[in-house]
């Protein structure tokens, strides 16, 4: 009796091990590399602002920005009555009205009415002390 191969089933091929180890060699490169990037980020927000961006996803939730912003790294912000938040450092304008830079980021988060009397933006109550925080966190994060 002779066995024969059914050759019209597809072979399953393995992914040949130099081809795993590069790629598992590629993402650790990569996931240190996005580690270092964060890290001079989050050191560069904290030299800007005297804040500490640890401390600015939990005011964000206290004093109700989540409510309105969509806000990367924060848990249930995902509001959509003012822009998203992202990349904040990368832009020119805050609220469409003053220079972006860590004070006017600080005095804008503190009181927005102050700087723009039209704006939607409410005065939340967050302190300048408690501004410099959020700032650093939206410095901080991408």
């Amino acid at each position: 009796m002779q066995f024969r191969r059914d050759d019209s089933r597809p072979r399953r091929t393995l992914v040949p091990l130099s081809v795993a180890l590069i790629a598992v060699a590629a993402g650790t490169l990569y996931a240190a590399y996005e580690y270092k990037w964060r890290e001079e980020r989050w050191t560069a927000a904290i030299a800007l602002t005297g804040g500490d961006p640890r401390r600015g996803p939990a005011l964000i939730r206290r004093y109700g920005c989540a409510g309105c912003h969509t806000i990367p790294g924060v848990p249930g912000a995902t509001g959509l009555v003012g822009p998203p938040l992202r990349n904040v450092a990368q832009r020119v304008y805050i609220g469409g009205v003053i220079t972006n830079t860590p004070d006017n980021l600080m005095r804008w988060i503190a009181n927005p009415q102050a700087i723009g009397p039209k704006t939607a933006m409410p005065v939340t109550g967050i302190s300048p002390a408690e501004a410099k925080h959020v700032a650093a966190y939206l410095y901080a994060s991408q």
